[in-house]
């Protein structure tokens, strides 16, 4: 698989800052992201990569308390701004590895969501295997990643993807982890499209405002509807859903 040339560190890359405060104003596209994962989320959750808070406060309104990390110092500092107000919410700067050094050993959660941040993570199996000990007994990890390795340009290499997923990776990486596959499915199938064209032939390095403008106001609209209907063969993105086993 193709891997990040010369890459920040998350914690300190500036061009992923630049590229949540992007994304941040694409409000459809964002609310359609977390109906994605919202119905597999209660209890105390655990959210890792919290970025900016793109999804924060909507994930603490679906959970009892929510826990959110975050590496990256200056979406630290945006992450713990958005949450003030909220009375079930806390963030910590910290990187996944290092999360023990926040959570209270024995502290277990309902689910744990990732958001766009399993690609960021060379040895994603390792992490997940951590995460999974923080599970309660039939807890979910709720994973969002971006789909399709055929289509892996500049864009993820600037933003420091290790790889895009598929269902043929997925499938085992899950069973490797002596977890239930629940549920997995692709969504947008036209952004795979857009994706592929600037990562093949226009090989931008950076996202389109004026794409990301077309695309959040009139297309999801319709297509985020469709799509509850008609599950595409292929998409943009990769939602699956990893259940510890009962007991």
């Amino acid at each position: 698989m193709d891997q990040p040339a010369e890459s920040f560190a998350v914690e300190v890359d500036p061009f992923y800052e630049a590229d949540l405060r992007q994304m941040a104003r694409a409000q459809n596209y964002l609310r359609w992201q977390f109906e994605m994962v919202a119905p597999f989320l209660r209890g105390e959750v655990l959210e890792v990569g919290g970025g900016i808070g793109n999804f924060t406060p909507q994930l603490a309104g679906v959970a009892q308390f929510l826990t959110s990390l975050e590496p990256n110092e200056y979406c630290f500092n945006q992450l713990r701004e958005k949450i003030a107000p909220l009375k079930n919410a806390a963030a910590y700067r910290v990187t996944v590895e290092a999360l023990h050094q926040v959570i209270p050993a024995g502290k277990k959660f309902d689910a744990i969501v990732l958001m766009n941040v399993l690609e960021h993570i060379q040895d994603d199996r390792a992490v997940l295997a951590e995460l999974k000990k923080l599970l309660a007994p039939a807890g979910r990890i709720v994973i969002l990643v971006p789909a399709g390795q055929w289509a892996f340009g500049p864009v993820d290499v600037r933003l420091g993807h290790y790889r895009r997923y598929t269902k043929g990776y997925t499938r085992p990486l899950v069973a490797g982890l002596q977890l239930e596959l629940e549920h997995m499915r692709y969504y947008n199938f036209v952004g795979i499209w857009g994706w592929w064209w600037n990562a093949r032939f226009a090989r931008r390095e950076n996202q389109s405002d004026a794409q990301i403008r077309l695309f959040d106001g009139w297309i999801v609209p319709v297509l985020s509807r469709l799509e509850t209907y008609l599950p595409p063969p292929i998409g943009q993105s990769l939602l699956f859903v990893a259940r510890q086993p009962k007991l």
